[in-house]
């Protein structure tokens, strides 16, 4: 245990982040994510209308178009959507083209407000995790696991940020107000409010 460091405990994540509920399915989440989605693209444009017209020339709006679509699919008709996301794979290979290829499972549960930076450096997301609002990717990250896991053992709380490559492999929860410098990789609990850096990340002392 290095110094400084405090494991963030499952209630300070509770808050937010729900991990006991069963995932809900049908209309109401489906359209959420469609609300997410006109939320992040007006992130995007900044809210500029003539930002607009060059919206789908932004490789981060493909991704983040793909995956809430994706994710919206899988709420509205259930595991089924496995198996019907292949009819709309015209519709993934266009975005895949206007943007970059990424691997963000539509099983993952990410909140409000997802921004990614440079996703031509590539960027994976494991279906089992739990990320809150304002989740924030610059590009070359995973989020993914080092065994196996259960639904609830991979969690990120609000405003966590990834820098250039840095990586969470699970099983881990990480607490809100969380930024993860480049190159690190986070192996152990993070607690609120702090900042990790180095292999493994390390909470970094306050000057």
């Amino acid at each position: 245990m290095w110094p400084g460091y405090q494991p963030a405990p499952a209630a300070r994540l509770l808050d937010t982040v729900t991990l006991n509920e069963p995932e809900k399915f049908g209309w109401g989440p489906a359209l959420e994510q469609l609300r997410f989605l006109s939320h992040e693209l007006g992130l995007i444009t900044e809210r500029k209308p003539m930002r607009w017209l060059i919206l789908f020339f932004e490789p981060p709006a493909g991704v983040i178009i793909s995956y809430r679509l994706d994710r919206a699919g899988y709420l509205l008709i259930g595991k089924a959507w496995t198996a019907l996301r292949v009819l709309a794979f015209p519709l993934f290979l266009f975005l895949r083209m206007l943007s970059c290829r990424h691997e963000i499972c539509f099983k993952a549960k990410i909140g409000r407000g997802l921004r990614v930076w440079h996703p031509t450096l590539g960027m994976v997301v494991n279906g089992d995790a739990i990320i809150g609002d304002y989740f924030m990717l610059y590009g070359g990250n995973s989020v993914g696991v080092r065994r196996g896991i259960r639904r609830g053992e991979l969690v990120l709380g609000n405003h966590v940020t990834l820098g250039i490559n840095a990586c969470v492999l699970g099983p881990v929860r990480i607490g809100h107000h969380v930024t993860i410098g480049a190159g690190a990789v986070v192996v152990r609990d993070l607690p609120d409010e702090c900042t990790a850096i180095g292999v493994p990340a390390r909470v970094r002392e306050a000057a």
